[in-house]
């Protein structure tokens, strides 16, 4: 290659480089379009996983529900659905899931007359706003 030839070639790959440096500077200023769509892709997952537990605390609030009815209006006493589980399992649920969608443990807690059921939401910080609770059939939470 002859240094005419060399120079050229030299000056086109500057000019790309500069205008290929330029137009990702201007990217920063605006937010990509794929970003919008992995916060919506987020934000279905999220709303699946709260159905999905909605679902497991409505499984767990029939089977506690036939198990009062059993048991002269009495809730399993305890401190952990692990606790609970031979006694819900198989007669009232085949399967006693401790875990919420999200990968959670949920929390039980009943003196033998009251229940509750705490999800800690996706943040997973029990507590908080996220959290769904069932008690004593009712759910209420998870904003």
């Amino acid at each position: 290659m002859d240094s005419f030839t060399l120079r050229r070639a030299l000056v086109l790959s500057l000019a790309i480089l500069s205008a290929l440096l330029q137009l990702g500077c201007d990217r920063g200023k605006e937010a990509p379009a794929s970003a919008g769509f992995a916060e919506a892709a987020v934000t279905k997952l999220d709303r699946a996983r709260r159905e999905r537990t909605l679902g497991k605390l409505e499984a767990l609030r029939a089977a506690l529900t036939r198990y009062a009815i059993d048991h002269d209006g009495a809730a399993p006493e305890g401190s952990s659905l692990a606790g609970i589980s031979a006694e819900l399992a198989p007669r009232y649920l085949p399967i006693v899931e401790a875990e919420d969608a999200w990968g959670n443990t949920m929390s039980y807690a009943s003196d033998g007359r009251a229940y509750s059921i705490v999800s800690a939401g996706p943040d997973g910080v029990s507590g908080s706003a996220d959290d769904l609770t069932l008690r004593d059939g009712a759910v209420t939470g998870g904003t």
